[in-house]
């Protein structure tokens, strides 16, 4: 159940039922540049989901369109089955969240921040409640200290404070926060209760940690999206061979085998399914090369990232450097 502090109200809003986020064919254009270029995304109730991509790829755009900040050009976008460009106050009223550094009052306490929020967003807020929120965030020992005092992760901390002080139904992140360790319980924690979390980070290692569907954007359109739980059961391989040589030679022809590499005296590649294992070792052992070893990898989130998307490195920093 939620705790006092997020329930939801006890008549659900309208839209309650539908998804959190959808997105159809969503381009943004900036001159004769897709920045965002036919993007689908779909974001269930109660995920906790990862938005990867490298910088420039589209990730920033698309959460600003999302959260109405800037309009598309074309595409959908459904928030609980609601468009945020044609009924934004409506659309968004269960959304919070920051893109960038969170907007915050330097010369008043964190405490002050979260009050003066609460009292134009939300009527008021008690004491005791931001106190809750404060110690949530594991700021209640600064909640009386000036703002510009804080660290850049307090701030990110405070401003995570004021998103969950509104009780949102969906959290949307776009800030690599400092500190991710500390949020992995409490997303997990929150997801648990209810809310749908939207996680942008570059923390790749953090990002598998704790959620559990991811999208990942480059040159503004989506190169992969699914779940987590998929990657434990990928095709990874390892071989140590008799001859490395010859076990290149036999491997190559197999349509099963994909992605071969070698990498001293090692070999890396893809299987489509565990039965392909078969035809690889007789394809070994009728070439007279034993098998030393043969490892199967769990592939991480970091090794899926950079498939997809260092082949491009070269690109991106040329276009950087003309832009």
């Amino acid at each position: 159940m939620f705790d006092p502090y997020y329930r939801q109200p006890m008549t659900q809003p309208e839209g309650s039922g539908r998804r959190p986020v959808e997105v159809r064919g969503l381009v943004k254009r900036y001159g004769r540049v897709n920045a965002v270029d036919r993007v689908d995304l779909t974001v269930e109730s109660g995920d906790v989901y990862g938005f990867l991509g490298p910088n420039g790829a589209g990730k920033t755009t698309t959460l600003r369109m999302l959260l109405g900040l800037i309009h598309r050009d074309d595409g959908s976008i459904r928030v609980f089955g609601r468009d945020p460009a044609a009924d934004p106050v409506t659309a968004l009223a269960g959304v919070a969240g920051f893109i960038e550094e969170p907007r915050l009052y330097p010369y008043l306490s964190g405490r002050a921040n979260l009050e003066l929020l609460a009292a134009l967003d939300l009527g008021g807020a008690g004491r005791k409640e931001i106190d809750e929120i404060l110690e949530l965030v594991e700021l209640g020992d600064r909640a009386g200290d000036k703002v510009g005092e804080y660290s850049q992760g307090m701030r990110q901390r405070l401003g995570l404070a004021s998103c969950l002080i509104r009780r949102p139904r969906l959290l949307a992140n776009g800030v690599d926060p400092a500190g991710i360790r500390f949020l992995r319980a409490l997303l997990r924690r929150l997801a648990g209760e209810g809310m749908t979390i939207l996680l942008s980070s570059h923390l790749l290692a953090e990002v598998q940690e704790v959620c559990n569907r991811v999208a990942v954007i480059d040159h503004g359109r989506i190169v992969h999206e699914g779940a987590l739980a998929d990657l434990e059961t990928g095709g990874s391989y390892r071989l140590q061979a008799t001859d490395i040589a010859r076990a290149v030679d036999a491997l190559e022809p197999l349509d099963a085998v994909a992605g071969l590499r070698r990498e001293l005296d090692e070999l890396t590649f893809t299987l489509g399914g565990d039965e392909d294992t078969v035809e690889l070792t007789r394809a070994l052992a009728d070439t007279g090369v034993g098998i030393r070893a043969l490892v199967r990898e769990q592939t991480t989130l970091e090794d899926l990232f950079f498939r997809l998307t260092e082949s491009d490195a070269d690109l991106r920093e040329a276009e950087a450097a003309i832009a």
